[in-house]
């Protein structure tokens, strides 16, 4: 008998070696462990579940997360650990240190971004709300990035009865990849405005809801770019410059949202590098940013460029 136990033990070690050094390469998944008892400042074990669950699609932001608070911690998550220049959605949660439960009663306003160049000082377009994600105590809001460099990232914060501001914030921020442009100006008399493009690696062949924040930059340039009040159209041509600069049917033109977004119709036939030109109008019609596209020879100068 102990020679057979001593068979299947070997055994047992044996293929446990042999499966770790062929997996040796993959990416382990990371369970997502849920309590099973009541923590009265937390969520519930359902809402615990469910939060677990969401953020587990994304990554805590390097150099930004993890911001202790007194026996808690805050954290902050995006798509990818580094930030990028252009469009990036940022979601906020504040945990209890000790047993990583999610703190119910909690708000977060007034997010900052700042890069100081020695010589000057600016910060950039920025959501101007935190908005709560499906009844969960996790705050959506994004942030524009102007260009690759260094920026510090402060935004005020709740716990209950305890309040404060965090600016140790320093994320990274990496450049778009060759050939990108997510994120454009444009200047109306004194005034300077942004085009910022969310989510552009989320498009696909076929008709998709293009979604752009217009914001604008106040006098003092070191202070958040907030969304622009005033109300304009962007209409949109897209070409794809490697095939002759061809269009596709069926667009329509960026439009005012209740939550302050411009949304529209992008229609994309193949795959491939696309350059979508911009025209902006004021409330009056008045083309204010860019220039009319009408065919292949005469396109507006602003413009995104993206990759599908």
């Amino acid at each position: 008998m102990r020679k057979i136990n001593s068979f299947i033990w070997f055994l047992g070690l044996f293929s446990g070696l042999l499966l770790s050094a062929c997996g040796g390469n993959d990416v382990a998944e990371v369970p997502i462990v849920i309590p099973t008892e009541e923590d009265e400042e937390c969520c519930s074990l359902a809402e615990e579940a469910n939060t677990k669950q969401l953020l587990s699609n994304y990554q805590e932001v390097a150099n930004l997360s993890g911001q202790t608070v007194g026996k808690y911690t805050i954290k902050v998550y995006a798509r990818k650990a580094d930030l990028s220049v252009g469009y990036n959605d940022l979601w906020f949660a504040v945990e209890k240190t000790e047993n990583g439960r999610h703190v119910k009663d909690v708000a977060f306003s007034d997010l900052s971004p700042l890069m100081d160049m020695g010589t000057m000082r600016h910060s950039t377009p920025v959501a101007n709300v935190f908005m709560q994600v499906d009844d969960l105590p996790v705050y959506h809001t994004w942030v524009s990035l102007l260009m690759v460099g260094e920026w510090s990232l402060s935004f005020s914060y709740r716990i209950k009865e305890s309040s404060g501001t965090l600016s140790d914030g320093k994320p990274t921020v990496q450049a778009l990849p060759e050939g990108q442009i997510w994120l454009k100006s444009f200047k109306v008399s004194d005034d300077t405005y942004y085009l910022s493009l969310a989510n552009p690696q989320a498009f696909q062949t076929g008709i998709n809801t293009i979604t752009a924040y217009i914001s604008k930059r106040g006098a003092d340039a070191a202070l958040p770019y907030l969304p622009a009040t005033e109300t304009f159209t962007v209409d949109i041509y897209p070409t794809m410059p490697d095939m002759g600069n061809h269009t596709s049917p069926n667009n329509e033109a960026l439009t005012r949202q209740a939550d302050g977004s411009y949304q529209g119709q992008l229609n994309l036939t193949m795959t491939g590098t696309w350059d979508i030109h911009l025209t902006v109008r004021d409330a009056d019609g008045n083309i204010v940013g860019g220039t009319e596209s009408t065919g292949s020879e005469v396109l507006s100068e602003l413009l995104w460029t993206i990759t599908i």
